[in-house]
């Protein structure tokens, strides 16, 4: 069992609300590890979260859970207003043009409480409460400098330091689909059905069904995996997949 030092990252995970997970280059080991974080965070700890990469996925990423999360746009300008106000009292939301001048309109339902101003929060920050970088964000070209403004976390598989990094966990030539595996645990996170799956896929398609580039932690994470499943039938389907089905073996890789 590995053991990684996560104690900055609980630290920064302890009062957050919103999360990024970031992949330079997709691949189904990293975008599998990736999902599998994000479905854990969303699940354990309510936090909104969503899985950012450039590259669309294909059909030889349908098998994953948690594809509504991710997007291949990242929005550095978003300008967001929180009501602490309960939803359900609100019939709809929409706005106007007044004239040049930008009007929101919340329609409250009859009887409801007034929305008062101090229950109105203005946020023009783009960066989330934690962010995940999977591998080396100069592959994200224009969108590289997003890591300069927020708390990240850099997560690789080679040795490498980056100064923007609030944590990092390295573990030297492992498959994301391994690290992840081991720190979904440790940060408190529970690995259920969906994200022991995605982990399962992308150790899978990493190791060529655990054939290569493997080691005894490499099969100690799939035995978790198949555990967290606790279904038959998705292990079966898991299992059976070819890996040409999945991803060209020329597209497999670390990062």
């Amino acid at each position: 069992m590995k053991n990684y030092n996560v104690d900055s990252i609980k630290n920064l995970l302890t009062n957050a609300k919103t999360a990024l997970i970031a992949v330079p280059q997709m691949n189904v080991d990293s975008i599998g590890a990736a999902l599998s974080l994000a479905l854990s965070l969303k699940k354990s700890k309510n936090i909104n979260v969503k899985v950012f990469c450039p590259q669309k996925p294909d059909a030889n990423y349908s098998k994953l859970s948690g594809l509504d999360l991710l997007t291949d746009t990242f929005q550095i300008n978003d300008f967001v207003i929180s009501l602490n106000y309960p939803s359900e009292q609100v019939e709809f939301v929409t706005y106007n043009d007044d004239g040049g001048k930008l009007n929101f309109v919340i329609k409250t339902k009859p009887d409801a409480p007034k929305i008062e101003n101090d229950k109105i929060v203005l946020n023009n920050e783009s960066s989330a409460d934690i962010s995940f970088m999977l591998g080396d964000e100069s592959s994200l070209s224009a969108n590289s400098g997003m890591v300069n403004k927020g708390n990240w976390v850099f997560v690789s598989p080679i040795n490498v330091s980056k100064s923007w990094a609030k944590a990092s966990i390295i573990d030297a030539d492992a498959p994301f689909s391994e690290i992840f595996t081991f720190l979904i645990p440790m940060l408190d996170l529970k690995l259920d059905t969906e994200s022991a799956k995605d982990l399962l896929i992308g150790l899978r398609v990493a190791t060529q069904s655990f054939s290569v580039n493997v080691s005894p932690e490499t099969f100690e994470a799939g035995a978790v995996c198949l555990r967290a499943t606790q279904s038959n039938d998705i292990t079966s389907q898991i299992n059976t997949t070819p890996i040409e089905a999945v991803e060209k073996p020329s597209s497999v890789s670390a990062i």
